[in-house]
Formats: structure tokens, sequence, C-alpha cells
């Protein structure tokens, strides 16, 4: 008998105000695809379907010391071990270095689902256990609750005995890294009532245990060689020692909850399982109403996935907890998870689609406010780098480090503004960050420090071969993998834009200050039209389409006037922009090309097929494809999902909102909202595919501005 999960959480929680997706894994293997919690402050928790760890970053609890960045791993598994009439089930899933499974609790497992927390059901011979777990949303704080239900032909009398005990396995430790096991290694704890306090580290960084009821243990024991399958396939560092800190064994009481908590530094007073997904459930439907969409369990999924990259811009608190709502002013974007930190490219880019289709208006605005003191010599900051030093709960704690080195982020800066005054006519905004725009301009015009200026004939020239400038940003060493030194063509694309939008901006806000005079001297649209004039220069006669970069640099630096014609996505930015410079006709030409040789149905490739250094397949094809042969493919043929956005705009600016643009598009989305729903990591979008069939999930499993501009097209398609 099909346990009734659905019916038995909306039971629970009466409030649920949308559609509850179910999965029914196999019995004949782990099923190791994704899910991912998160908790508003760039920390998460992640794992498998099947409760087995696959990568290094998979665990029940890791915080962001400096939120959201400095993560750290600060509880690495929960695991249970069910008792029944003497009879005992373990329920957890671990795979070892030897090669071995064990144990197999994945064969008890019946069904799971991510809504409105991860949720398991176990079948144990007509008995079921439902295991929940709750991340609430701006706390380093992690619940589980536990209920079980007796197999209903037993009569009262029949009822039987069971116990539950929870293991707690740790290893605090940077979640890239690894932890290896010594005699010397312990983490000392202090066990009181109903709660223990473990020491992690020298600083004193803490892991609170908290137990509603049952009896704790306290353990010192290594688990030796813990395997992350999914790091091998990745060529990365496979295993790592885990430390069994202790047990909690209970007596479970049919039909009750019973609920564990952890929390890194503040313990929690009454762990309450049901009371932390109640509020996960208002929050839902909150953000769900919200965005004013018509309702859809796979809309319904992406609106929160877009929720889950959303984070505050650099803590500032003497509380490592945020209070209900995380402040306003400052928020910032994510670029993935489990990896990445926030990105300046990715918010930007990601914006429309996160926070505007979602009518998260004040969120937006925060994006862009912080990302407008994020800038250096006409260049916005792209990577935030964690703090070397931190130190928690003092006044002036490290800021990350910012990269400034890319080209386009500021470019972007202004689509993303652009978008934001089209949707909310905030001309107050637009006044207050136009200048921000100009000095950008300014910037660029006399020359970066990272060698990128604007050449005599209003063209954005980059610096050197050995430095990445754009979103292609791959390099083994010093050596780019798709060099854009010279005048690459997305570059310029986003350059002709971002002169038009200040323009555009300026007459709309009606600016009369020093950027509205200096955009009425002529110098800004003068430079526009000297732009558009020049990108002709991009036009190849012969292929009917774009160069991807002409006046290529050597890798000395200097001009050789070469001209790239490798067929690449890059120039579907001159069709896809709200500003563009070239005919109808040549845009058309364009989007047939881009079409016919780049277009798969989870992206756009990154290369044509027929391409000498095409990769179809992520890693080179490598089983265990190590870092070099990753970054090698990562812009060689692999499908990048943002992309497909890309496309649909282009094909509104070429053919118009009509009909057949709105079908073509409901086509091209079913591929990746099945994705949403089947593979990789449920309720999200991964970064990239493979660019050959059968065009297998690859890279980030949870990516901004893959569930940005899927969020934003959903939307649009919606809503025609």
């Amino acid at each position: 008998m099909t346990f009734g999960l659905t019916g038995w959480l909306k039971s629970q929680h009466r409030s649920i105000d949308y559609e509850i997706p179910i999965w029914y894994p196999g019995k004949d293997h782990p099923d190791g695809r994704e899910w991912l919690c998160t908790n508003g402050l760039g920390g998460y928790s992640m794992g498998t379907v099947s409760g087995m760890n696959s990568r290094r970053y998979h665990a029940a609890l890791v915080s962001a010391l400096t939120p959201p960045v400095s993560r750290r791993v600060v509880l690495s598994r929960v695991e249970e071990l069910i008792t029944i009439n003497g009879r005992s089930y373990d329920l957890a899933t671990n795979s070892w270095a030897s090669g071995v499974v064990s144990p197999t609790g994945y064969k008890w497992l019946e069904c799971f689902t991510v809504l409105p927390t991860p949720t398991w059901v176990y079948e144990l011979d007509g008995h079921y256990l439902i295991k929940r777990q709750a991340l609430p949303y701006g706390k380093n704080e992690l619940y589980y609750g536990y209920t079980f239900l007796p197999d209903l032909r037993l009569k009262e009398s029949e009822m039987p005995v069971v116990t539950l005990t929870t293991r707690f396995l740790l290893g605090f430790r940077d979640y890239h890294s690894a932890v290896k096991g010594s005699s010397d290694d312990r983490y000392p704890q202090f066990v009181s009532p109903n709660q223990t306090m473990i020491i992690l580290n020298d600083a004193g960084h803490r892991l609170c245990l908290t137990w509603a009821s049952g009896q704790y243990e306290a353990e010192k024991q290594w688990w030796w060689d813990c395997h992350w399958p999914e790091e091998s396939a990745r060529g990365e560092p496979d295993r790592e020692d885990q430390f069994l800190v202790g047990t909690v064994t209970s007596k479970m009481q049919s039909g009750v909850e019973l609920s564990l908590g952890a929390s890194f530094e503040n313990a929690i007073d009454k762990p309450d399982c049901f009371a932390a997904i109640e509020k996960i459930v208002s929050r839902h439907n909150r953000l769900i109403n919200r965005a004013s969409l018509p309702r859809s369990q796979k809309t319904d999924l992406l609106v929160l996935a877009c929720d889950q990259l959303i984070v505050p811009e650099v803590f500032s608190s003497s509380s490592v907890n945020w209070p209900a709502e995380l402040p306003k002013e400052k928020l910032s974007v994510i670029e993935g998870y489990p990896w990445f930190n926030d990105s300046g490219r990715a918010a930007l880019q990601g914006l429309p689609g996160l926070a505007l289709t979602t009518r998260r208006f004040d969120d937006s605005k925060a994006i862009l406010m912080t990302f407008a003191e994020r800038r250096l010599n006409g260049l916005i900051a792209n990577r935030t780098l964690d703090p070397v030093k931190t130190v928690l709960g003092i006044p002036g704690i490290a800021r990350p480090g910012l990269v400034f080195a890319s080209a386009d982020v500021g470019l972007w800066y202004g689509w993303a503004l652009y978008h934001h005054y089209k949707v909310t006519k905030d001309k107050e905004l637009v006044r207050t960050l136009l200048p921000v725009l100009v000095e950008i301009f300014r910037g660029l015009s006399g020359g970066t420090t990272s060698g990128i200026k604007v050449d005599t004939d209003g063209l954005l020239d980059t610096g050197t071969a050995h430095e990445e400038y754009s979103w292609m940003d791959a390099k083994i060493g010093d050596l780019p993998i798709t060099p854009r030194a010279g005048k690459a063509v997305e570059l310029n694309a986003l350059w002709y834009n971002f002169l038009e939008t200040i323009v555009f901006l300026n007459r709309e806000s009606q600016l009369d200050d020093g950027a509205k005079s200096f955009a009425e001297q002529g110098q800004i649209k003068a430079m526009a039209e000297l732009t558009k004039d020049s990108l002709a220069k991009f036009w190849n006669e012969e292929k009917q389409c774009l160069f991807d970069v002409i006046d290529a640099r050597t890798p000395s630096g200097a001009s050789n006037k070469g001209r790239d014609d490798s067929l690449r996505p890059n120039q579907l930015l001159a069709v896809s922009l709200p500003f563009r410079a070239f005919s109808k006709t040549q845009e058309r030409a364009i989007l047939t090309i881009v079409e016919t040789e780049l277009l798969t149905p989870t992206g756009l490739r990154t290369l044509a097929v027929n391409d000498p250094q095409y990769q179809g397949a992520y890693g080179c094809g490598f089983q265990h494809a190590d870092q070099y042969h990753r970054d090698l493919s990562y812009h060689q043929g692999t499908a990048w999902t943002w992309l497909t956005g890309t496309y649909f705009e282009s094909m509104v600016n070429v053919f118009g909102a009509g009909s057949e643009t709105v079908n073509r598009v409901k086509l091209l989305m079913q591929p990746l909202l099945s994705h949403l729903t089947e593979e990789a990591c449920l309720g999200s979008i991964s970064e990239i595919f493979d660019g050959s069939r059968p065009h297998l999930a690859r890279g980030c499993p949870a990516h901004a501005t893959a569930v940005a501009e899927c969020m934003r097209w959903q939307a649009w398609q919606l809503r025609q």
C-alpha cells in the first residue's frame, strides 16, 4: 500500500497553499538526485534522496561564518536506527572507499518530497516512519522531526514498542575541504539534560544539539574513509573521516512527532520541528502569492528556487542569527549552490528573473544598491572572496575580498537598472543610480586599471591575452581557454546597450544635475553613435553572423588585427539586448545560425559542433574529469542554461511577442521544466549540460542565472 504523503502533510499543515511533488525512488540502488534547503544567510543543508552524502559539499548543516560567505560544515550527517518490537532497521545509506554501500537504508525508502521541507517516508514491514528536516530562514538552526505510524491492521493491544536512535556525525571544516581523523582530534562536549554543547575548534565555535525527549550518550569514534562518489567523478579528493559525537535514543509514541535540534553557536531552547515548518510554509505562501503568477507545481517550485539564492550583502551583526526578516537595504545573490559565493554577474544577470518576475521589487532595489557600492575605476566587482580572517561577534569583522577584473559586470548593471525601471517606473532610484552609470562610462572611456579601455573607434578593447574579461572566464594557469583579449562581440554589444541605456534613463528620469548635463553635452550620445557604426566591423559576410573577437591580441598584448570567427553564442547579445546596432535582416541571420548550430533542448552550446575545438561532454568525456579537463571544456561546447533566456529575448526582438513566439518559448521550456522535477537537484536548475546528446546535467546543480532565466521566461509565456 502506498503512503499518502501529500494528504498527511496537508493534514499537519493546513495552510499549505501549493502542490506538493512526490518522488518514488527505486530500491535497486541509492537515488543520487539531490535536494537543497537554504537559510537566507548563505548557509544550507544538502544531500541526496537516498540520504547518502555523495559530495564534499553535502552536509546536514553548513553555516556561513561571514554571511553569505566563509561557509563551514558544522554537522555532517544525522542517521537513524529504528527498533520495532526488537527488530532493528538501519535507515542510513553510506558509501565507503572500499566500494561498499552500507548500511542500505535506501531499500526501506518509499517516497520523498522537498516541500514544504525535505521529507522521507520509510516503509518498515507495514509500519511507516516519517522523517522531516527544517532549516529556518535567517538562522543557523536545523530541526528534525520523526513520526511513527503503525500498521493500520494492528489492534490497539498489538501496538509495537518503538525506539529511535539518532546518530550525529561531524567534522568541522571549510566546505571545500575534507577532514582527516587522528588519535589527537576530539570534539570536547558539555552535556546537560536535553542538550549538549560541542566545541568545534580552538576559536570556541560551538555545535549545540538539543532533544525533546530521550537519552543522550556521548561518543568518541572516528568513522574512517567515507566516500563521495560525485567527487570521484569530478576528479577531486573523494573521501574523508567523520566523527561520531553522540547518539540520542528515544521511545516513540504512535502519531506523535519527536523533535531534535542542531544549531551553530546559540542553543535551541526547545526543539519543535512542527513549529519550524509552520513558519516555512507561511513564508512559502507569501512568496508564491506575491509573485501573482498562474499557479502550477513547476512555477511555484521556481519561485521558491529564486528565494534560495538571495542573501544579505555582508554580515554586519554581532549575532549569528538575523531577525525573522533580513534587512532589505543591501542584498546580494549566491551564484550557485553548493560551491559558489555571491557574484556581481549572477546578481545583475539574474535580477529580472529572481526579483522582478517574482515581484520582489524592494529586493531588486537592494541588489542594485549593493553593487552600486562595489565599484572601482569603472568596474563593478564580479566575485566575492572569503575573508582572510574571520572573527565572530566583534565589531569591524573582516569583510570579504572583491575581484574587479571583469569588464561586463558594470555593463550588466545598466541592463539590470533598465529592467528595474521598466517594471517599477521608480524614477527616484534612477536619479540615485544614474551617476553610477556615468561613473562607469567615465572609467571605461579613460581606461581602467585592468587594461580595459574604449578605443578610438568607440569599441571596448580588453587588455592582455592572459586575462579573461567576460562570462567565458575559464583559465588554465595563465592561459584563457576562450581568449577575449581585443574587441569581444558580447562586451561591445553590452557597451553599446549601456550607452543608450544612460541616454534613455537620463531622459526618463528628467535628471537635473551633472549627469544630465554630461549626457546633454553629447559625449555619451556621440559615443553611442560611434560605437554603433563601429559594430559593423563584427559582421561576417561569409557566414552571415558576427565574429566572436576582432582586433584580437597576442600573448604579448599586441593587436594582430585578427578576427576570430568561432561560432559561439556571445553574438546573440547583439540581438537580445534592448538597444541594438544591427538591422533586422542581420539579426534574423544571426538568430538563424545560432538556432541551427548551437541550440539544444537545455541551453545553447558555447561552440559549434563542427569546430575542431568542440567538446561535447563536460570534462572532455573523461569518466573522472579533473579540474583541468572540466575547465578545458567549460566553454568549448558545453550548453549553458541561462543562454536559453538570451535566445528567447532575441526571438521576441526579431519576430515579436505573437502566438508563434509564445508557443515556441513554451515548447523549448519543457525540457528545462522536466529537469526541474526529475534530475540533478530537485526543485532547481543546473548551470550547464553536455553539448552532445543525451545532454546530461553538469556543473553547479542550483545555479542563479539558470534559475532566474527559467523563472523569467516561464512567467513571460504564462502572462502572454
